[in-house]
């Protein structure tokens, strides 16, 4: 800096009008000591350690210490010690002598100021010189609060001085603000116990009372004297001005500079103090020519009141200019045509880099930044300019050069640090309030940018789940029916030849029934991890089914398929037969394939190309000597079973806890069908015997009187809990039987939600009637069940319009260690949260699984691990588990 010395000025809220009008004072004196100033300020004070603060402090961070001077900490206006502390190390490890304003900190130099002898004089003028032994107080907080308690102390001081007994009755608590300052003197007034004078703890009570008095006839000071305490800017301008004590801004200044060079010079730290000033004037009677009634301040006042006002339509304009933009550059683009002239702002190119707003070609990382300086020409476009710390230390350093001053600002989103806001100034007076406002809508400008880059991904993730199966992360049937359109649409893929592959989880069923969803969904996830290792070059791999995978080949020589398709097999099936040596389990998992060829000049759909294909898996299936998939009619007896399941009623129904785990208490019971034991029918059974019979109409009413009927006969057991009902798409109930539910159990239908699975499309007609059983009008609670194992898409979800949507069992299923789970639950989270949507995780079984869901942000939880589907409804979950889910919620 050309041999000038740099201090780094730490403090809080700039725009306060004491601390910016001590900030001019500071940079009068350095000017003249040749010394340059940096202020390192946030417009949040730590008061509260939010997540902003976190992002706030990050200012401080920043500092580099090493090529200050001197620090300047202005200890009072920091509300967080750590933060203080934080910035006292920094610079001892760079070796820079540090200066605590109005505060001290060991082994620091240290200014304070002492204010009590001069508040002890002000009460003492009022009592001695006017002679008002009639006193009433009014301090700051009651109770710890170590200020308020000092100033308490020099009012009874001075009442001893001069033989007054001092009585609480005499005292009130005002907190610092209007609100109970006029409360204290409306009791006052109807008590008839109006003092001479009331002292207040602040200019800002003092002046509060001054309006209350009035407001009941009384006049200051001929009637009541009123003094306070701070000489806030606003006292002096006040009718009638505030006789208060005041801190000595200008020798305070002077001294901060004075030390700060001492502190440069080598010498050891020590400690002084600033006395505050006695301010005699209009509100205790000691001068009677109103400050306010001097034009030329008048005319000043005014001027900055419109200056400020000016500047805050100028805000409001930019924040409407924010809101419409499209992209990041646009978004730039604005910011350049706001700030002031003389600023700079630098955002992270990490940070772009994050909400997708950074070229491809520009440098990335944490030591980059984007820059982004004024410009006056609003239709000029923004470019992207790059620079580092080198490029930026010699900017600034550039324009340091006609500037005594700059003030750098962060840029913050919640916690997350984007960039600063620098601004050259000699005018910290006028710039304060306008760098505040500048600064604070570029905060605004980045968090509307990363909430739009969130909705944005959030939205393409949830579509894109629609089209990925959430076990393995391979394109379900929507997504291969997708991929290939877009293939076929490229004339010159017409000109390849194809091979079309389908492989095939024989014992898929057999396995999930006897091993459960664990042991079923790792063979399956294998038999994924070994189709993508073999097949590498020029295809495309999909899962179909639940149990079915597909694989597109396409070759330019259509001789090489042959070739190609053996390798990829003789690749595939070994994996699966290492995974069968090493796995340990009592089955093998085993795999067939089919395959067809397409020859160059082809037209189709990819699932007349997978019929092709699947006929010949089952064939291989059957000269392998396993038996294919083939639906088998149910026998006589059977459906005489079923039969008499339905004319006699022989269903039962079990009832399972769904857990809030905001309380650990029950929320609702899923209510689940089982039958007599003469009958022995699992509900699949009785499911499949019914489509099979086109008897599923038969089910869904069973189901509903059936359910809705015990509890009303029971409705003592389930204590006004909710009950969650299974309704078959497709089957709801018609008009009469409807009917029929409303006249018998109208009163009721708020205690049920009707669960739907997202696997069978639901007509607009459907979910109308379903959303209206019981005469509702339509207000009837949605849940959709087995969510993330269908056609996810939002499209439906919307048109559902659910209350709750129940994540299948299949996601939740080591859900802990599972990566692609976990993204597929938080995207769901996240979208139901934005669309007021609950969320129920089903089928937990562990420990582990409930504390991650839990963690999630789930709504409600479901499964063994709570409680077992049992007869009689539990009343609560064992307490071990209750606290495990509020230690996590």
């Amino acid at each position: 800096m050309e041999g000038k010395k740099t201090i780094g000025i730490c403090i809080t809220k700039i725009h306060d009008i004491s601390r910016s009008v001590f900030l001019d004072l500071l940079y009068r004196y350095a000017e003249e000591k040749s010394m340059k100033l940096i202020i390192y300020n946030s417009f949040i004070d730590f008061y509260n350690n939010s997540t902003y603060a976190e992002g706030a402090r990050y200012v401080y961070d920043f500092m580099r210490c090493d090529k200050l001077d001197a620090v300047v900490i202005m200890k009072e206006t920091f509300f967080n010690d750590s933060i203080v502390n934080s910035i006292i190390e920094n610079a001892r490890s760079a070796g820079v002598p540090v200066l605590t304003v109005k505060g001290k900190a060991e082994g620091c130099f240290s200014i304070t100021d002492d204010y009590s002898e001069a508040y002890k004089e002000v009460i003492r003028h009022v009592i001695t010189h006017h002679g008002a032994r009639n006193t009433f107080y009014i301090a700051g907080r009651k109770d710890n609060d170590p200020t308020s308690d000092l100033r308490l102390g020099c009012y009874k001081a001075v009442l001893a001085e001069n033989g007054i007994e001092f009585s609480e009755d005499n005292v009130a608590y005002g907190e610092y603000w209007e609100g109970p300052a006029k409360a204290a003197v409306d009791r006052l007034v109807e008590a008839g116990r109006v003092p001479r004078a009331i002292l207040c703890a602040n200019d800002t009570m003092a002046m509060a009372v001054c309006e209350q008095l009035a407001h009941y006839g009384y006049k200051v000071p001929s009637d009541v004297i009123v003094t306070g305490f701070d000489g806030l800017p606003m006292s002096d301008a006040h009718s009638p001005a505030i006789t208060t004590c005041k801190e000595n801004v200008t020798a305070l200044a002077k001294r901060t500079i004075d030390m700060a060079e001492e502190m440069i010079n080598g010498a050891e730290p020590y400690c002084d103090t600033v006395k505050f000033m006695v301010h005699k004037t209009e509100s205790c009677g000691c001068i009677g020519n109103s400050y306010t009634s001097d034009r030329a301040v008048s005319s000043q006042l005014y001027k900055k009141l419109h200056e400020m006002t000016a500047h805050e339509d100028h805000a409001f304009s930019w924040i409407d200019h924010i809101m419409e933009h499209t992209s990041t550059k646009d978004l730039l683009g604005i910011i350049s045509h706001y700030i002031l002239g003389e600023s700079v702002v630098y955002i992270r190119s990490d940070f772009l880099a994050s909400i997708g707003g950074l070229p491809d070609e520009a440098p990335n990382g944490a030591d980059h930044m984007t820059q982004v300086n004024f410009c006056e020409r609003r239709n000029e476009p923004y470019e992207f300019r790059y620079c580092n710390e080198e490029t930026i230390r010699a900017d600034i350093k550039e324009k340091f050069k006609h500037a005594g001053m700059f003030v750098i600002t962060p840029i913050f989103v919640e916690d997350i640090p984007c960039g600063f806001y620098v601004a050259f100034t000699n005018e910290i007076k006028d710039h304060a309030h306008k760098i505040r406002r500048i600064s604070s809508c570029i905060n605004i400008a980045f968090h509307e940018a990363v909430n739009r880059y969130k909705q944005q991904t959030m939205k393409q993730r949830i579509e894109n789940a629609a089209y990925i199966n959430p076990i393995t992360s391979l394109p379900n049937l929507r997504g291969c029916c997708r991929w290939f359109n877009d293939f076929a649409l490229m004339q010159s893929n017409h000109k390849k030849a194809l091979a079309i592959s389908v492989y095939g989880l024989r014992q898929y069923k057999y396995i999930y029934e006897n091993y459960g969803i664990a042991d079923i969904e790792n063979a399956v996830k294998h038999v994924s991890e070994a189709l993508r290792q073999a097949n590498t070059t020029d295809c495309f791999v999909g899962q179909i089914t639940e149990d079915e995978f597909v694989i597109v080949d396409y070759f330019d020589d259509a001789d090489m398929i042959s070739e190609r398709i053996n390798k990829a097999t003789a690749t595939f099936f070994p994996l699966i037969d290492d995974f069968n040596v090493s796995s340990g389990k009592e089955y093998f998992v085993e795999v067939n394939c089919g395959c067809t060829v397409v020859n160059p000049g082809w037209q189709g759909s990819l699932a007349s190309f997978i019929k092709l294909a699947s006929g010949e898996m089952y064939i291989n299936r059957l000269k392998s000597g396993a038996s294919p998939v083939i639906k088998e009619n149910k026998s006589k007896h059977s459906f005489e079973i079923f039969s008499l399941l339905i004319k006699k009623n022989l269903f039962r129904y079990c009832f399972q806890p769904i857990v809030d785990v905001h309380t650990g208490e029950i929320f609702a019971y899923e209510a689940l069908m089982r039958t007599e034991s003469n009958i022995n029918m699992s509900p699949l059974d009785v499911i499949s015997t019914a489509s099979e019979y086109n008897m599923l109409y038969d089910i869904e009413r069973a189901t509903m009187f059936n359910v809705i009927g015990h509890y009303s006969q029971n409705r003592e057991r389930f204590e006004g809990k909710k009950l969650f009902i299974n309704s078959i798409p497709g089957h709801t109930l018609n008009d009469e039987d409807n009917l029929i539910i409303t006249e018998k159990y109208g009163e009721l239908m708020d205690n049920f939600v009707f669960e739907i699975t997202e696997q069978n499309s639901v007509s607009d007609d459907e979910l109308s009637k379903l959303k209206s059983i019981g005469g509702t009008g339509g207000n009837n609670q949605i849940a959709i069940d087995d969510y993330g194992t269908g056609h996810s898409n939002i499209v439906n979800l919307m048109r559902y319009s659910p209350q709750i949507i129940k994540i299948d069992r299949f996601l939740i299923s080591d859900v802990d260690k599972d990566v692609n789970k976990q993204m597929f639950i938080k995207s769901t989270i996240e979208f139901a949260r934005i669309n007021n949507i609950k969320v129920l995780a089903e089928g937990v079984e562990t420990s582990e699984e409930l504390k991650t869901v839990v963690s999630f942000g789930v709504d409600y939880v479901q499964g063994y691990y709570m409680g077992k589907p049992v007869f009689e409804p539990v009343k609560a979950i064992p307490d071990e588990i209750r606290r495990e889910i509020l230690n996590v919620s």
